[in-house]
């Protein structure tokens, strides 16, 4: 598969130039607007190992809030509701960093921290999950997960650490071109963790991290969202709704809608008020 990706690219450009101007980076929205003889036109293109490389082309399937921002920032914070794929989206960026042209070729990161609340959130959700590195990846450059070890090693020789933040003192030695930070909102030794971090990402000529969170009103991300190297993206649950099941988003947002857990946890709002308060902003 090491130019299986190139054909679908072609494609997708070549359709896209000559109708609506769009790129890949909305190729299957484009596609999914456009008329049954066009759709036929672009899946009749495809050979057998194409239409097996396409599934692992992010950049066409992506949500625009999935998809890293322009620009030489430090730390891309994704904030969302429940289910609005930053799970996805943090493990694709990984992807993006760690493979190369071919499944043996060097990416642009080698050494990657992968950061969670626990350990075992780190191997459930970042790792192992439905949306999760290893899912996210194609079979010729899917990485092994080392247990022993607590890492991810991929065949082109990149490497991706787990580390928890009750453990802040974990981080202390390692070092790293890139990061990716999973819940950061809820971790409990969140500042002493993000601190180590930082310490820690300086191999490269421009290490970066990807945080993915549920917004809470906390200083760490306060303090990170207002950091000129930051850049964000935001999305609510409904933003993922084609990914999720009709039932969930009903009973959501039946019960929660119009609410503060609802505003936070659906919307992906960070709510600075205290719940109680007297005087709000």
């Amino acid at each position: 598969m090491k130019n299986a990706t190139s054909k679908p690219v072609r494609a997708v450009a070549d359709l896209t130039s000559t109708s609506s101007g769009q790129d890949l980076r909305s190729g299957a929205a484009w596609i999914a607007s456009e008329t049954a003889e066009i759709q036929a036109e672009f899946l009749d293109d495809l050979s057998e190992e194409d239409l097996l490389a396409l599934p692992f082309l992010f950049d066409f399937w992506a949500l625009p809030h999935q998809l890293p921002p322009e620009g030489g920032w430090k730390s891309w914070v994704i904030l969302g509701g429940r289910g609005a794929g930053k799970t996805r989206a943090g493990a694709e960026w990984v992807r993006s960093k760690v493979e190369g042209a071919g499944p043996l070729d060097a990416g642009r990161a080698r050494r990657v921290a992968l950061v969670g609340e626990t350990i075992d959130q780190v191997r459930e959700v970042m790792v192992f999950g439905e949306s999760g590195l290893l899912a996210c990846s194609p079979p010729d450059r899917r990485p092994v997960w080392e247990a022993g070890r607590k890492r991810l090693v991929w065949p082109n020789g990149a490497v991706a650490q787990a580390f928890s933040a009750h453990d802040p003192e974990g981080l202390r030695g390692p070092q790293f071109d890139a990061a990716w930070v999973d819940e950061l909102a809820k971790w409990r030794n969140g500042q002493a963790t993000w601190d180590q971090l930082q310490f820690g990402l300086r191999l490269g000529a421009h290490p970066q991290q990807c945080v993915t969170t549920t917004p809470r009103n906390v200083g760490v991300l306060k303090v990170l969202l207002k950091a000129p190297s930051t850049v964000t993206s935001s999305a609510s649950t409904e933003a993922n709704r084609a990914n999720l099941a009709l039932s969930f988003l009903e009973e959501v947002r039946a019960r929660y809608d119009g609410t503060r857990l609802g505003r936070q946890e659906l919307d992906g709002h960070l709510l600075e008020d205290s719940e109680g308060a007297l005087w709000r902003r």
